[in-house]
Parts: structure tokens; C-alpha cells; sequence
């Protein structure tokens, strides 16, 4: 049945997944101490941009897409629990990746902005990270995705256990 506890949880992370398409995720303000260098980037959907920052190699849109249409199709298949199982737990793990990665690039990732900004007087780069809205819409999906794999486990134990009564 879609009228299901767990379905109420794919289509709260479907919808976090689809927030992540509005709004960013973090900020970058760069400024250089002993020069004019100033550089605002916003990452989201499109990847890096900002000024004088070229787009993103790999726009993160395709990454969030790709995650809630899994989580579309995990929907979809509430008559095949295994199978709805199966795709639910792979989306999470497929997010849980995403959000260490994206984490870890908020944590760490100062040092890398900093090598890639070249200075011609040779001056020292300070780097700042902001969290923006999106940044928050990352960790429910995670909590609802674990729900649902909750729910749907529990629903294939109580369908196993009225099977062994026939």
C-alpha cells in the first residue's frame, strides 16, 4: 500500500532533495591580506560560482536530480518491497557519500581554494566558509531515508511472519 509510514518518509526526502536544487549550499568569500583580491563564490546546484570564478567542472544539479529520482522510483515500488528496500538502501548510501564528501569539502577544502588562487605580489590568501540554507536540507534526507529502510524492513518481517502461519 503507498498509504505507508515509509512512503511519508521517501517523499520527505524526495522533497529535501528537490529543496537542494533552490538553494546553495555554502559560500566562499576569499580575500587577499596584502592585495584588492576579493572573490565571492556561492556552491549549489551549479557547482563554483562566483566572481571571477569560472562554473564548475561537474554541476552538482545532476548529482540532487539523480538522488530524488531514486528516491521517485524507491516510491514507485511499494508493491516489490526487496526491491524497494534494495533501491532505498542504495540511495542512502549513495547520500550518505554525497554528504561526507560535500562535508568534508566544507571542513577541509580551505586549503585547496587557497593553493588554487595564485597572487602575483606572492601575498596570503584568507578563505571563508558560510552555510547557507542547503546546507541543512543534507542531513534529514538521511534520517528519512534511514526511517523508510526502517519501515519497509518492517513491513517484509510482518508479511514473512503471516507467511509462515499459512
Amino acid at each position: 500500500m503507498i498509504q505507508r509510514a515509509q512512503t511519508i518518509y521517501l517523499v520527505l526526502a524526495f522533497a529535501c532533495m528537490v529543496l537542494l536544487l533552490f538553494f546553495p549550499i555554502f559560500s566562499i568569500e576569499v580575500n587577499a591580506l596584502e592585495g584588492d583580491l576579493t572573490i565571492d563564490a556561492v556552491f549549489g546546484k551549479d557547482g563554483d560560482v562566483g566572481a571571477g570564478l569560472t562554473e564548475g567542472l561537474f554541476p552538482m544539479s545532476y548529482i540532487f536530480i539523480g538522488l530524488a529520482l531514486l528516491t521517485f522510483a524507491s516510491i514507485l515500488l511499494f508493491k516489490r518491497r526487496p526491491r524497494q528496500l534494495l533501491l532505498t538502501r542504495l540511495n542512502f548510501i549513495l547520500h550518505l557519500l554525497l554528504v561526507i564528501a560535500i562535508y568534508s569539502f566544507y571542513y577541509f577544502g580551505s586549503s585547496l581554494v587557497e593553493s588554487g588562487i595564485t597572487i602575483p605580489d606572492g601575498g596570503t590568501v584568507e578563505v571563508a566558509f558560510f552555510m547557507e540554507l542547503g546546507f541543512f536540507f543534507l542531513i534529514p534526507t538521511i534520517a528519512f531515508l534511514f526511517l523508510a529502510i526502517r519501515g519497509i524492513k518492517r513491513d517484509e518481517n510482518l508479511v514473512n511472519s503471516l507467511d509462515r502461519i499459512r
